[in-house]
This record gives structure tokens, C-alpha cells and sequence, in this order.
């Protein structure tokens, strides 16, 4: 006998629906950790017969969808690159599209006129990584705020001037407080309530930590998540680290950071606190250092060898690549020969030298525990050129040295 869809009961359909149409099912995961995740809605089912169209229709409205409206082509375009966030719709399909909670209409004085604007369509799962990346532009480029005006108009789609609840409100609106010092703000439509308004400004009027506040804070959860690996709170441990990145601007997901707000820390010299008369970027870079081998040895400590040798190599990789950019990617070869510039970068005095020196030993460690022997071999001899009063390191290689290796014939230390 033939199956009749419709002969099942109705909240079995509902959730047919929901899986289909529902923003958090459509949504697909990014296919690498360079591109944003993406969505994708199975429409043919509205197209079915009047009464699913009729039935399915409410699954899909459910959803709440954000319109972004700019003069300028390559922000859209920046947006999706630069924040990773999804866009469902573009170009003329955004321009239709009618179904959304909240416009957004960012431009300046003296911009194109408003037959010139393009438009994309976002979810509202996706409306924080969007104001997230328009703060760190910010950041990264002081001033750019003061020449933006950013409109926020709210609406129900489905009932015109029917009042948005206010937890959808603040939802809608509060992101947009990380959004500071534009030339003109303002939130039209849908009876937004008092209160949501007058939190999200005076959020926008809160100014943003300085960088040697986000240097100090940064240091003190490095501080908490060293005291809690050395109490074998390891979740405990990766969390701090994990927020002491957040505070210098460095957000981390999966096998990827994203480095943040570059130009906020370059503008001066720090003036206050535990880093004053540093240079910003540089005390930024030594903070970095000291994180990434601190995570290295928590990973040691969890015997979680595959993710130790991943953050070292990738630290190695991207300070070799400065110094030594057509071996980059290789840690082993020959050391007196391939690996040259250890000695040239150590002669320099660069930053964060010991916690360099830090990252290549656990690096080794970790190398050793999967059996890259070569690997182990010269990440040790260039820990030690990097920390040459390190007891520990000095002895260890002094013992492999004594062992000997198949591959190298060991130079005498220095």
C-alpha cells in the first residue's frame, strides 16, 4: 500500500518541517577552517500541494533572518571572507527577499546614493560573528567608526507594527553593542521597548578596554591557567588560556587562530601598568609566545601528543617562515645545514626568546612520544641554541647526543 504523507499525524509533520526548513537544520558546516559555514533549505517541499505549502510555510517563517544593506560591494564580500559568516541570500534574491526581523543599513555622509546598494541576508545565529568582525575592523583601523552611520530598523515580517517580544529584541539588538563611536546611530521600527534601546547605547557608550588593559587582563588569565595546570585542572587551564587570547584579540577555532586588531596595538608606546615603555605589538607577540607553549605543555600533560606537535610546529612553521621562508614547512633535513637560521634568528635577540626556546623542546617532547626521530632531534638542538642555561634542555640533549642517532652525527655543543 501505497504511503500517503499526509495520513501521518500532524506533529510528526511539524518536525518533518522543522528538519527541513529550520535555520539550525539547514545550516552545514564550513568545509575547511579558511571559508564559513553555509546553509542549505530543501524549498521544493512549500512547492509540494496547497495544504503542505500551507503547513510548511510557518516552519520556514519561524526562522528569523537579518538583511544587511551597504553602498559598498566589497564589504559584503569582507564580511563573509573577514567574519565567516554565512549569507543565505545576495545581490537581487537579497533585494526580494522580505521575510527578516531586523535591516541593517550601514553607509557615510557623501556615500553612493541608495540606488547603489547591495544587500545580503544572514540568520540570526550568525548577527554575532557579524558584529564581532566589525569591531576588530574597527580596532584595526582607529577612526574607521567615527566616518559610519549605521541605521537598525526592527520588524515583525509577517504582521506589520505587531510588537517584537523583547527577548527577540535584545537578541536583535544587543550584538550591536560592541559597535562604538559611529557618527550616527539609530533604531526605528516595531515598538522596540525603551529599555532594550537605552542598554544597547549605553553598552555602545561603554569605551573599549585599552590595549594595556587587555595586555594586563590577558597576563593575569595566563597567570590562572598556569596555577590551575599545575593543579591538574586541565579543562580548567584551557579555558584561561583560552580567554587570555580572547583578551589580546586572538579567537580560536578549531585547529585555527585568527589574529585580531593588529593596528590597535601598534599605534603607541604602552603607558601604563606592568607593560609600560613596551611597544604594544611586541609585548602582544611575547604574551602569544608564552600562551602557545603553555597549551603545548598542557597538551603534553594529557599525553595528547597529535595536538602538542600540531601548535608547535604551526608557532615553528610561521617564525621559520620569517627567517627562512623555501624550508617553512620541514623540521627535519640536516640541522648544521637546513637549519641555519636558529643561529641567525637567536643572534638577533628576538622577543620571547626562552619562551621560543620553550616551544621547540615541548614541540620535541611531543615529536618524540609519536616516534618523528629526525624531528626530535633537531627540535631539541634548536631549543637549545634558544635557551642555552636551560638545565633540563642541556641534559637531554647531552643524552640523545650520547646515544647517538642513525640519521645525524652530532655536532659538539657549544
Amino acid at each position: 500500500m501505497a504511503f500517503r504523507f499526509l495520513d501521518l499525524p500532524a506533529e510528526i509533520r511539524d518536525q518533518i518541517y522543522h528538519d527541513v526548513l529550520s535555520c539550525d537544520q539547514a545550516r552545514r558546516p564550513p568545509p575547511d577552517d579558511d571559508n564559513p559555514a553555509s546553509y542549505h533549505f530543501d524549498l521544493a517541499i512549500l512547492h509540494t500541494n496547497k495544504q503542505i505549502h500551507h503547513e510548511s510555510k510557518k516552519a520556514f517563517q519561524d526562522n528569523v533572518f537579518i538583511k544587511i544593506t551597504t553602498p559598498w560591494s566589497e564589504s559584503i564580500e569582507h564580511i563573509s571572507s573577514e567574519g565567516r559568516v554565512p549569507i543565505i541570500a545576495l545581490g537581487p534574491a537579497a533585494d526580494a527577499f522580505g521575510l527578516f526581523h531586523l535591516w541593517i543599513w550601514i553607509d557615510a555622509p557623501g556615500a553612493p546614493p541608495r540606488g547603489n546598494a547591495y544587500s545580503m541576508i544572514i540568520c540570526l545565529d550568525d548577527l554575532l560573528a557579524f558584529t564581532r568582525m566589525w569591531r576588530f575592523s574597527n580596532l584595526n583601523h582607529q577612526g574607521l567608526n567615527p566616518h559610519l552611520r549605521l541605521k537598525l530598523i526592527v520588524q515583525d515580517p509577517h504582521v506589520p507594527d505587531r510588537k517584537i517580544p523583547k527577548t527577540l529584541q535584545l537578541r536583535l539588538l544587543q550584538p550591536f553593542g560592541l559597535i562604538k563611536n559611529l557618527h550616527s546611530f539609530s533604531v526605528h521600527g516595531a515598538k522596540v521597548l525603551p529599555s532594550v534601546e537605552e542598554a544597547l547605547k549605553k553598552e555602545q557608550a561603554t569605551p573599549e578596554p585599552s590595549p594595556e588593559e587587555c595586555l594586563e587582563t590577558a597576563t593575569l588569565l595566563k597567570d590562572a591557567g598556569n596555577k590551575s595546570l599545575q593543579a591538574q585542572d586541565f579543562a580548567a587551564a584551557m579555558q584561561y588560556y583560552t580567554e587570555a587570547f580572547a583578551a589580546i584579540h586572538v579567537t580560536l577555532s578549531g585547529r585555527k587562530r585568527y589574529i585580531h586588531a593588529e593596528g590597535y596595538y601598534n599605534l603607541r608606546e604602552l603607558t601604563t601598568g606592568s607593560y609600560k615603555g613596551q611597544n604594544g605589538h611586541l609585548a602582544r607577540i611575547i604574551l602569544r609566545v608564552k600562551l602557545v607553549a603553555n597549551v603545548i605543555q598542557l597538551y603534553l600533560k594529557t599525553e595528547e601528543w597529535e595536538e602538542a606537535r600540531f601548535w608547535g610546529k604551526r608557532s615553528i612553521n610561521l617564525f621559520r617562515a620569517s627567517f627562512d621562508p623555501h624550508h617553512a614547512d620541514d623540521l627535519e633535513g640536516d640541522f648544521d645545514r637546513d637549519w641555519a637560521w636558529v643561529q641567525l634568528s637567536a643572534a638577533m635577540g628576538f622577543p620571547a626568546q626562552n619562551a621560543m626556546g620553550k616551544i621547540f623542546y615541548r614541540t620535541a617532547l611531543a615529536s618524540r612520544a609519536l616516534g618523528y626521530k629526525k624531528e626530535e632531534w633537531n627540535l631539541v638542538h634548536a631549543a637549545q641554541v634558544y635557551s642555552p642555561h636551560d638545565d633540563i634542555i642541556r641534559a637531554d640533549l647531552r643524552k640523545m647526543m650520547e646515544q647517538g642517532d642513525p640519521d645525524h652525527k652530532a655536532a659538539a655543543m657549544s
